[in-house]
């Protein structure tokens, strides 16, 4: 996989599909990212205008205060990961390796409200939380999975955030949205080779299929078998 796009304010969006990214998904189409709140002006329209961005999904919730001027206009979404999850009653492992796998017991209801995001757009669809490796990293994972990507697919995308995580925490300290020294050690901490693959491993495990582990959380079938017309490049 080649490395993020290269963007004035933000180092770690990248178009998850095609050439760049996850062959088996159509490019162009799903969009990752840290907070769009990083963007210059040049990069929203670089944003808009080149990727096509049209729909950005926040899934911080309101304490994210927004996506900035990326999602104005009708084009921002906020979704919260956490109380939608908590919806669940489950324990969260908050430990860096054992924050994804964790969500699989309490999760697959915000996948599923994102993958309706997903459908309704026509265009392109940026995905984010604040540095875009763990709520965005188990969204997407369960987006790819869904659309048939394989477990080494999906592992390799989520560690393309691995590089510039330092330099992505630095970027946020300089303009005073510093992940706060309170907050839980797995978003403190660089992103988990060891805890995505723990998450494919008990996917595949657990479940006959990630379809199957979806429906089994709520997500209606017919919206998951949607997703994967909406990204499978085969399709």
């Amino acid at each position: 996989m080649t490395p993020n796009l290269d963007f004035e304010g933000l180092v770690n969006l990248r178009d998850v599909g095609g050439a760049s990214g996850v062959r088996s998904i159509r490019p162009s189409v799903l969009f990752r990212s840290e907070t769009p709140q990083l963007m210059t002006d040049a990069d929203v329209q670089r944003a808009r205008t080149q990727l096509g961005i049209t729909r950005v999904v926040d899934l911080r919730g309101p304490r994210g205060n927004g996506s900035g001027p990326l999602a104005a206009g009708g084009r921002g979404v906020v979704l919260d990961f956490f109380e939608i999850a908590s919806l669940v009653q489950a324990e969260s492992d908050e430990s860096p390796d054992g924050f994804l796998p964790a969500q699989l017991d309490r999760a697959a209801g915000v996948a599923g409200r994102f993958f309706e995001e997903l459908v309704a757009n026509p265009g392109a669809t940026l995905v984010h939380c604040h540095t875009g490796k763990d709520r965005t990293g188990f969204v997407v994972a369960m987006t790819l999975a869904a659309a048939g990507a394989s477990d080494e697919e999906i592992i390799a995308d989520y560690e393309r955030s691995a590089p510039v995580f330092a330099t992505m925490m630095t970027n946020l300290a300089a303009v005073g949205r510093a992940v706060p020294e309170s907050a839980p050690e797995f978003a403190r901490d660089a992103p988990s080779a060891k805890g995505i693959r723990a998450l494919m491993h008990r996917l595949r495990a657990e479940w006959a299929s990630p379809e199957d582990y979806l429906v089994a959380g709520g997500v209606d079938r017919a919206l998951v078998r949607a997703v994967r017309r909406r990204l499978a490049a085969g399709c």
